[in-house]
């Protein structure tokens, strides 16, 4: 497969230039709730121009700094924003880059034909990932406030996270308002208001788009989106929706009528989960996993049969999820004997940030046995036809993860003694805040964990205000942006 896909990279991409890249032409990213746009998920987000999409509704999508980018790509320089592609690339041995595979998703035809439009042109769009705002009823451990009001509500009402020795602090410090520049429920945001405007002539040209979060479920833009869609339908459409499907039964009933409603192509649900019961519970802070459990259910069992086909769990792969991993996709093969291979999916994602939630932080004896758990479950089901060979393939990523890689991938992020210091920390806040227990739940890490020390511990945890109180010393960064 690498062999074809370096072909055709030659054949399609370097024979218009060697920095050229689809994605900045047909793919975006728009982040709705604040303004800005990506071209992939690897390019840090640029402002989109407010008074541009007042005339012009695709300037969401056609910003002037992409238009630069698409100049620079035509004439060979490589943008250093998509450092990440030309990296892998220059590591030697003809190695295939993230632009390969964001290209080969559009035809032949239609990236050739980029070569004769003009570099400021605007382009219809055929792939783009929405969300509408941070709304969400979920506070997930690896999760921010720039992603989650929930976890807004916890740093207004307790403070920042603090005493942080990585640079992993700075999602911890904010409380999202960053991003809440259109008000509370982003009510008339001029973001939002320009694609609803875009979407008739959007939806004729469009090959998927997929909404994330927050929970779409619970942002009232994302249903305004949903009556556009069925006043302009797009037959040929595939659609995904991002669910933590921890929601009421009002609203997974109405995401379960939007598949009957809608006249499109193919719908998707993805929604996530990475260890079991009480693990899923400690990470995913607001999930009930039995109420999850049953609305994955629900859902297979009575979205349209005609466009849903699959369900796909996101699993973040982080140092406590691998404690009931095993526990986790035997559990998932239940559903797969019953529903078929593809309701559910599981696709394994290896956390790197925060570092220090990384499978690295582990004591070796603990990643020793848990690398043999996780492989001796692998050797009884890599045969099975429930998998497929991607999901197989992820897994053994996993497995080759936890036994080679044994520090951080950022250089200020190598030293573990400080990761180390950053666990305890972080869980010790979480605990309290969000009043769980880490040893009770993960028993195998009590004598570890309590054997790790906190520089200029606590004085009191809470004070009387109900706030936590300030560490004895240390400043905390206070945006966030930096590290989104």
């Amino acid at each position: 497969m690498s062999d074809e896909l370096k072909k055709w990279r030659d054949d399609n991409l370097n024979k218009i230039s060697c920095s050229f890249c689809a994605a900045k032409w047909y793919n975006a990213s728009l982040h709705l709730g604040h303004g800005y746009t990506n071209s992939c998920h690897l390019p840090l987000p640029h402002p989109i121009d407010l008074e541009e999409i007042k005339t012009n509704p695709s300037a969401l999508h056609n910003t002037k700094h992409k238009k630069e980018m698409r100049r620079m790509m035509l004439s060979g320089i490589k943008p250093a924003e998509c450092s990440y592609c030309w990296r892998i690339e220059d590591i030697g041995r003809n190695n295939v880059s993230d632009r390969v595979y964001k290209s080969s998703i559009y035809s032949e035809a239609d990236i050739a034909a980029l070569k004769d439009i003009p570099w400021d042109a605007d382009i219809p769009l055929k792939t783009v990932e929405i969300s509408f705002d941070r709304t969400c009823n979920f506070a997930c451990s690896y999760c921010n406030a720039g992603y989650s009001t929930t976890w807004g509500q916890d740093i207004k009402k307790n403070g920042p996270y603090q005493k942080f020795k990585t640079s992993s602090a700075g999602a911890y410090q904010s409380d999202g308002s960053w991003s809440e520049e259109f008000g509370k429920h982003n009510e008339n945001n001029p973001y939002v208001t320009a694609f609803l405007e875009w979407w008739p002539e959007l939806s004729q040209t469009l090959q998927e788009v997929r909404v994330t979060g927050g929970e779409p479920s619970q942002s009232h833009n994302f249903w305004d989106f949903i009556e556009t869609m069925k006043q302009y339908p797009s037959k040929n459409l595939r659609m995904a929706v991002n669910s933590n499907l921890g929601v009421n039964d009002k609203s997974i009933q109405r995401l379960i009528d939007a598949t009957y409603e809608l006249d499109i192509k193919e719908f998707d649900l993805y929604t996530s989960c990475e260890s079991y019961g009480a693990h899923a519970e400690y990470i995913r802070d607001g999930l009930v996993y039995d109420v999850w459990r049953n609305n994955v259910i629900k859902f297979i069992e009575k979205a349209n049969p005609k466009t849903f086909r699959a369900l796909t769990i996101m699993m973040t792969i982080n140092s406590l999820s691998l404690f009931s991993i095993v526990e986790f996709l035997e559990d998932m093969k239940i559903l797969k004997v019953k529903y078929g291979h593809h309701r559910p999916n599981v696709d394994l994602n290896i956390l790197r940030w925060p570092s220090f939630m990384s499978p690295l932080v582990l004591p070796d004896d603990i990643k020793i046995m848990l690398h043999a758990k996780l492989k001796n479950w692998y050797a009884d089901n890599k045969d099975s036809n429930l998998f497929t060979s991607g999901e197989k393939a992820q897994i053994e990523r996993l497995i080759d993860y936890i036994e080679v890689v044994q520090r951080g991938h950022n250089t200020t992020e190598l030293d573990m003694d400080l990761q180390f210091h950053d666990f305890k920390s972080f869980y010790t806040q979480y605990d309290v805040r969000r009043n769980k227990n880490f040893v009770e739940t993960f028993p195998e890490l009590k004598e570890w964990y309590e054997a790790l020390t906190i520089d200029n511990t606590i004085r009191s945890i809470r004070g009387g205000s109900g706030k936590l109180s300030n560490w004895e010393t240390g400043e905390y960064i206070s945006d966030v942006k930096n590290y989104n």
